[in-house]
């Protein structure tokens, strides 16, 4: 990997493809549950709209990937995606009912769930194609995502969550047009691959290691996503205090992926990035569950770069060693939507039924989840060598 690499034009697409991305993701992940709350939701509702997003995104996840494969046409799946995400969101601005709220978070949510499935295997492919580390372009979405979290932070301290809103419609009508030119999107060589083969793909046992750790260890995360900035504000957190802790995980994310992305995954394998995860997810949601005071929260936050990075790169790391390029979109939306989606969907509504019961031990579920990703990653260590699985295309 060179300098020139990442500065030349398929570069810059790609990280402004992923700054446009996590423009959206970092004004929603954080600010969405105020959002709906400020609409009128109950806690419980919250909770409730968010599992049932997350749960969308399972099939939409899996089949719009698998679909980009099909076709063909990454990019212009692409652009479909970000166009109908960026009109969904515009019409939230209008919403007047619950049931009108319900359907809009469906359908922003299934047209979002293909977005970063097949963004991750184009940007997989344009790093082999065009000589630059994944791990650093990955890295300039964490960046978008944590300039985001502070800027959107002040602008929903001032204006509310509207503000919010607006940012991720704008965001989502700039990931479209950044993603019409993805230098990514090239046709892979060999028959079109049928739904079949995804599936027939995510039985192989080593597969289904990997996918359990990447989706435990992420679903891990889930308490904190639904209830970490509800939490934070009930203990007299500012808004613009509440994103900068969440842009204080994500700079050290950041850190972790520029600096020792590549070594990560280069010396200690998928499973070993998985492995890492686990042992720090361990430490950190025992830690929120005792709810620690502001100071150590600032640290426990830190810990972020420990319990997303490594797992996110393990599990891109795994599907380029192990899937065939033209199923690479589909075995990305199996693993990161499907069994994913599936498991953060379970985690967002077990804590939507735990939070208004125990508050902040509600993080311990991000333990046991972490001990799941833990087993599963020592079980990928036995029973994979580290080859592309043996797979033969379904019958047609």
């Amino acid at each position: 990997m060179s300098l020139a690499a990442i500065v030349a034009p398929a570069g810059r697409a790609t990280a402004g493809f992923y700054a446009a991305l996590f423009m959206a993701i970092g004004a929603h992940m954080p600010f969405w549950p105020l959002w709906l709350a400020d609409w009128g939701l109950s806690e419980s509702e919250v909770g409730l709209y968010l599992g049932l997003a997350i749960a969308a995104r399972v099939g939409a996840g899996v089949l719009a990937p698998w679909f980009a494969d099909f076709t063909g046409r990454r990019r212009t799946a692409l652009v479909i995606l970000a166009g109908v995400g960026a009109a969904a969101f515009l019409a939230h601005s209008v919403v007047a009912t619950r049931p009108a709220l319900l359907a809009l978070t469906l359908i922003g949510a299934v047209a979002m769930a293909g977005c970063i499935p097949i963004g991750d295997a184009l940007a997989a492919a344009a790093a082999r194609l065009h000589g630059f580390g994944y791990a650093q372009m990955r890295a300039v979405g964490s960046a978008a995502f944590l300039a985001t979290n502070l800027i959107a932070g002040l602008a929903v301290a001032r204006f509310g969550p509207d503000a919010a809103l607006v940012w991720i419609v704008a965001s989502l009508t700039l990931l479209a047009l950044f993603s019409a030119r993805h230098p990514g999107g090239v046709r892979e060589d060999g028959p079109r691959p049928r739904l079949a083969d995804a599936f027939r793909l995510a039985r192989a046992r080593p597969f289904l290691y990997a996918a359990v750790a990447s989706a435990t260890l992420q679903a891990a995360h889930g308490p904190l996503y639904a209830y970490g900035s509800l939490h934070w504000r009930l203990l007299g957190v500012s808004e613009a205090t509440i994103g900068a802790l969440w842009a204080a995980g994500v700079a050290a994310e950041i850190a972790l992926m520029v600096l020792i992305g590549g070594w990560i995954t280069a010396r200690l394998g998928p499973w070993g990035a998985f492995a890492l995860s686990g042992a720090a997810g361990l430490a950190r949601w025992t830690a929120m569950a005792f709810e620690p005071s502001l100071g150590a929260l600032w640290l426990w936050q830190l810990t972020h770069a420990l319990t997303f990075a490594p797992a996110h790169l393990g599990m891109i790391a795994f599907v380029a060693a192990a899937a065939p390029a033209r199923l690479a979109a589909s075995a990305q939306g199996v693993i990161g939507a499907g069994v994913g989606g599936a498991t953060m969907a379970g985690a967002t509504f077990l804590s939507a039924w735990i939070y208004p019961l125990a508050g902040a031990g509600v993080f311990a579920l991000g333990v046991g989840l972490s001990a799941v990703g833990l087993a599963a990653a020592l079980m990928l260590r036995r029973g994979w060598d580290g080859a592309a699985l043996a797979f033969a295309p379904a019958s047609r």
